[in-house]
């Protein structure tokens, strides 16, 4: 009613003709998005029946004004589109509840077992005169029950991601310290397939303003990938240069490199190109640099090598 009154109170200044249809149908829009479907077709029904009285032309007989007519059926469809809308959203948030009530399930049943199994094995490995054939088949028990749980950290740190519930700790750190931590969780793994894995000291003292434990997991993930496509006796090189504000880390190597067509996506989710994994360790070493205020990128040819790169706050 407070719509048809304002529109009567513009004739004077639109004329009685112009725009007329315009400003119920936005009318009907609101009404059936907030209201829902039946306030959506109410709302159709007083626009019509206050366009037909107040401005719509009399005509002899029992002609029916088509410009009415097409506002109605018009204003009918804009509520079914709204109402499909409203019900492909609640379909989705149902969906998107699902797979979080599935993740929690999964996390929790998959955690359990793992950890009784890397316990064991540790316990085995702490037996005395164990054979080294054991010893062998143990260690790959062990490595596989690390990648398991690695997978599991990887969806959560995914699922928190898409919340927008990504959970960080900011506290000053020294920027050198947290790259020879990176490199000493790596160096067996490099050691063990051939490749050189060095640090670039920087001169002094670099500080950041970071959550330790999370930069430590960006760097393992680009220190992980590197050493996934770098051949044996090929090389890593993890470095860190202080900025207008900020503190640039690099990992280069000197692997296979990137496609030019693939690196648009190498950060985006469950993208994995032709390596094998879950697609997901990128995309969150993106999410938890930009929760850091920073950003990541790459650049790389095919042929030589890849380096990734990216900045945090320097602390003052």
């Amino acid at each position: 009613m407070l719509v048809i009154a304002g529109r009567l109170a513009l004739d004077p200044v639109w004329g009685r003709q112009h725009n007329r249809h315009l400003v119920f149908l936005p009318t009907v829009m609101l009404a059936a998005w907030f209201g829902g479907f039946g306030p959506g077709l109410l709302s159709v029904a007083l626009s019509t029946v206050a366009l037909g009285c107040f401005w719509t032309e009399s005509t002899p007989g029992a002609h029916v004004n088509s410009d009415l007519v097409l506002f109605f059926f018009v204003s009918v469809a804009i509520c079914e589109i709204v109402q499909s809308l409203h019900l492909a959203r609640a379909r989705a948030d149902d969906a998107k509840r699902a797979h979080e009530r599935v993740m929690e399930v999964v996390v929790h049943d998959l955690r359990n077992p793992l950890t009784a199994i890397k316990a064991t094995s540790e316990a085995l490995q702490n037996t005395a005169d164990l054979e080294a054939s054991f010893q062998r088949r143990l260690n790959i028990i062990d490595r596989a029950a690390s990648r398991m749980e690695s997978l599991i950290g990887d969806l959560v740190d995914a699922a928190q991601v898409e919340r927008g519930e990504l959970a960080m700790t900011i506290q000053q750190e020294d920027a050198q310290s947290i790259v020879e931590e990176a490199i000493d969780l790596q160096t067996p793994l490099a050691r063990e397939r051939g490749v050189s894995l060095k640090s670039k000291r920087p001169g002094g003292t670099i500080l950041v303003s970071c959550d330790r434990h999370r930069l430590l997991q960006v760097l393992g993930n680009l220190i992980g990938n590197a050493l996934r496509f770098t051949p044996e006796e090929g090389h890593i090189t993890v470095g860190i240069e202080a900025r207008d504000g900020v503190v640039r880390f690099a990992v280069d190597d000197s692997g296979s490199g990137i496609k030019p067509e693939d690196l648009p996506h190498v950060f985006e989710q469950y993208w994995k190109g032709d390596s094998k994994g879950t697609g997901l360790g990128l995309y969150i070493a993106r999410s938890i640099v930009r929760a850091h205020g920073g950003e990541i990128a790459v650049r790389s040819e095919p042929g030589r090598g890849a380096s990734f790169f990216f900045t945090v706050p320097r602390s003052p």
